[in-house]
């Protein structure tokens, strides 16, 4: 889904929770990096900048928590490509 290209026609740019598709893209491209055979290295500098812009808290070079990265990718991932445009009000 994501080396192939297909997330970008799926990508909510308007949802208010998201990225407005700019993590969803990187590490789209990331994964194409990766999975082209191209290169025998991936450094993934444009993907870790817009992470930092979006989470602060993995800034600089210190060790973080796995986890912590990793739900915070999963959850930018899901409200990128999350298809409900309006979602609806309950009180």
């Amino acid at each position: 889904f994501m080396v192939s290209g297909k997330c970008d026609g799926e990508i909510n740019r308007a949802n208010p929770l998201g990225t407005k598709g700019e993590l969803t893209t990187e590490f789209a491209d990331v994964l194409q990096d990766i999975w082209s055979g191209r290169m025998s290295a991936v450094a993934p500098r444009d993907f870790k900048w817009k992470l930092e812009r979006f989470a602060p808290q993995f800034s600089g070079w210190q060790q973080h928590d796995s986890h912590e990265l990793l739900a915070f990718l999963l959850d930018g991932l899901h409200e990128d490509l999350n298809r409900v445009t309006k979602k609806p009000y309950f009180e």
